[in-house]
């Protein structure tokens, strides 16, 4: 009775959970945004809720900047005429002490039947891109005389379970399987302004996410092997404006779907990879002009590994590395999409970008035995560098 209660709850948050690049935390960051197939982090709420399934109590919390193209205008001494540049540089969050990431696990479930339930606040996406107003098709320059900022906010509240295929301790093949998914409230704060209108609004909608972790492998030595996959919904916005008048971006949909590999004796050393899908082209109008690019979906690739050295028999030392294929919203950064009438302007490398992550971690095991850590992690290699701080603390 008791399982049969935990899918019916479990099917409820699904059927209403129906880049956004989501790789918040710092020890994601590291290891190039590839998690799908973590289980032992908080983070998990939402990258993956199935993660959290056999989680202690804990919590998590993240600092991060953002990529983003700000516009800045300037005149030559005795010249009316303004010059402008859109380069992109790294920035925290507005205010800066809000997180990027904020959330906790409770084990509610006993070892025959884990469960959990998690609830976190994230902000994957901080966007300032600015727009050329196009009125002839024909015009092949563009000047940034228009400017939007939109930031994007889910708060989650997830629920998951595990399932043992095999008893514990017992070596071999699907070992267990976890489920899990979330109900969100979106959060989304717009502002456009431009030589003519200055617009603000802020909306909120519903979304969620779900997933599955699948213990593949395990021989409780020296090898284990986890699938994991995970959906988040995108989120329409209502905005008071409508988005063929301003550029106004909504919540694309995304899917994941990763693998974890523990190894060597103890398996001090973990290796990740992950692909990621996202469907940036519904999140932006279609141009007014047919011979002008849209935004397209974008396919992600990474790759992860971390390596445990025990310095005492409490303090251990995590350095981590990893990389990213990173496939932008656009197929030519020197022919930018254009949203309803409005040309994206921007100074951007790529459309495709390799970048490189790196990152180190700390944890110390406290004298009740509990686990608590702090990471950093960084990235190089796109528009601009990146670094993101977090703590994890059982309790």
């Amino acid at each position: 009775m008791r399982v049969w209660v935990a899918w019916a709850v479990l099917l409820l948050m699904a059927e209403r959970a129906l880049g956004q690049d989501q790789q918040l935390g710092a020890r994601t960051k590291a290891m190039g945004g590839s998690y799908t197939a973590f289980e032992d982090d908080p983070v998990s709420v939402w990258l993956n809720p199935a993660g959290i399934s056999t989680q202690v109590d804990q919590g998590s919390i993240a600092y991060q900047t953002y990529t983003i193209y700000p516009r800045h205008e300037s005149g030559a001494s005795g010249s009316d005429v303004p010059t402008f540049s859109v380069s992109a540089k790294s920035s925290l969050t507005d205010p800066a002490f809000v997180p990027s990431y904020l959330g906790l696990v409770f084990q509610v479930g006993n070892s025959d039947l884990p469960m959990a339930l998690g609830i976190c606040y994230a902000r994957p996406f901080n966007l300032d891109y600015s727009f050329d107003l196009v009125n002839d098709p024909r015009q092949t320059t563009f000047t940034p005389t228009s400017n939007t900022e939109e930031s994007f906010s889910r708060f989650r509240v997830a629920y998951a379970i595990d399932f043992r295929v095999k008893p514990a301790g017992e070596a071999g093949f699907l070992t267990h399987v976890s489920a899990g998914a979330g109900v969100d409230i979106g959060f989304a704060k717009w502002v456009f302004t431009s030589p003519t209108q200055s617009l603000s609004d802020t909306e909120t909608a519903l979304g969620g996410g779900a997933g599955v972790l699948v213990g593949v492998y395990d021989n409780y030595g020296s090898l284990k092997i986890n699938l994991g996959a995970a959906y988040q919904s995108g989120i329409h916005w209502d905005f008071s404006v409508n988005p063929a008048l301003a550029p106004v971006f909504q919540m694309p949909q995304q899917v994941n779907i990763g693998l974890a590999f523990y190894l060597l004796q103890e398996t001090p050393l973990r290796l990740t990879v992950d692909g990621q899908w996202i469907q940036w082209s519904k999140s932006a109008d279609r141009p007014f002009f047919p011979d002008q690019p849209s935004f397209h979906d974008a396919i992600n690739y990474s790759f992860g590994s971390e390596y445990r050295i025990p310095l005492t028999d409490r303090l251990s030392l995590y350095p981590r590395i990893g990389y990213r294929r990173f496939d932008a919203p656009w197929a030519n950064q020197n022919n930018l999409p254009m949203t309803s009438d409005y040309k994206l302007v921007l100074d951007t490398k790529a459309h495709v970008f390799n970048i490189v992550t790196m990152g180190i971690g700390l944890s110390w095991t406290s004298q009740a035995g509990k686990v608590r850590s702090i990471d950093f992690g960084a990235d190089v290699g796109g528009d601009s560098a990146n670094f993101a701080l977090g703590f994890n603390y059982e309790f």
